[in-house]
Formats: C-alpha cells, structure tokens, sequence
C-alpha cells in the first residue's frame, strides 16, 4: 500500500483503503479501480492524498505539503544566502511541477 497524492493518480489505480466523507462515512470503497472520472471528483474534493495498493513511492506517499515542509527544514541554515534560496526556489517549482500544483504565489521563506 502507497499513498499518492490525488494529481498523481492514474486510471487503473486501486483503492488500498476507503475514501470516507467528513461524518466518516465512506463514499468510496477499498478495492475501487480509478478511472478519469473518479480521479476528476476526487480532485475536486481537495482530497490531499489517498492509499492504493502497490509499493511506496520515491516521495515515500508523502504530500506536496510535506515534501515542501521537509525542503524548508533542509535550507533553514541558508536564509541568508541568495543562491542557496535561489536553489530552493528552483526546487520548490520543480516540486510542485511534479506533483500537479500550477505556479502560485510561492510560501514565504523561513527566517
């Protein structure tokens, strides 16, 4: 089981664990074979990630979120310096790139 974050899904996915709603009702089962009109809905309802079946990913299931957090934590000591922030910055787009997000006002650096 993996956790993919919902603009890495893919048609022919399946489900590791149910998709519930906010009561904690499930809306879609385990065992749900994704296609592109679920995987449209399911973006739609900002879900941030879901669990498939099959390995850990190279992210490690983490989401965007996550991994961006985890990049910060890593340059926090180079603040100061503009080409290492130039390197986060470079970074972060490529990041978000990866993980289906369109270019948006970037979060702010940590101090």
């Amino acid at each position: 089981m993996k956790r993919v974050v919902v603009y890495e899904l893919l048609p022919d996915m399946i489900l590791a664990r149910p998709i519930t709603n906010s009561n904690g009702l499930p809306i879609v089962a385990a065992g749900t074979i994704l296609n592109a009109g679920l995987i449209e809905r399911l973006q739609e309802l900002g879900l941030p990630s879901v669990y498939i079946e099959g390995d850990a990913l190279d992210s490690g299931g983490k989401t965007l979120d996550e991994l961006e957090t985890e990049l910060d934590h890593r340059f926090r000591h180079v603040a100061q310096d503009p080409i290492q922030q130039l390197i986060l910055r470079t970074l972060r787009t490529r990041l978000r790139a990866t993980h289906g997000m369109a270019q948006d006002v970037e979060k702010p650096e940590a101090a």
